[in-house]
């Protein structure tokens, strides 16, 4: 038995292992508002999940074609200069890399 609770449209907003504050009307595992509601949210995690990898590679992108000399950093919008310069930023903070390369070779200086 799982416990949901409901939307103002009547639709399961939260799927609980036991009641927990609102979610306290029980439905079987099998029930196939229960599998939509899962299947909706594995939908879901799945596009933040590419998302997240897009946005790597649209910036690996960019950062070639700048080493390329085939666009300036500064023919590119502000907002995305800050975004680009932010996420570099704590890339370096965090020594994160992505999985693409074993040290910071893979970030541009500008």
């Amino acid at each position: 038995m799982l416990y949901v609770s409901r939307d103002s449209q009547g639709n399961i907003s939260e799927l609980h292992p036991m009641p927990v504050g609102a979610a306290k009307e029980g439905l079987e595992a099998d029930n196939p508002e229960v599998l939509q509601f899962i299947h909706e949210r594995w939908r879901q995690n799945e596009l933040t999940s590419l998302d997240r990898d897009f946005v790597r590679v649209i910036e690996d992108t960019l950062e070639l074609l700048m080493a390329k000399d085939l666009i300036l950093f500064t023919d590119l919008p502000a907002p995305v200069q800050e975004k680009l310069l932010r996420r570099r930023e704590i890339r370096q903070q965090t020594n994160y890399n992505g999985g693409y390369a074993d040290n910071d070779s893979d970030i541009i200086r500008i």
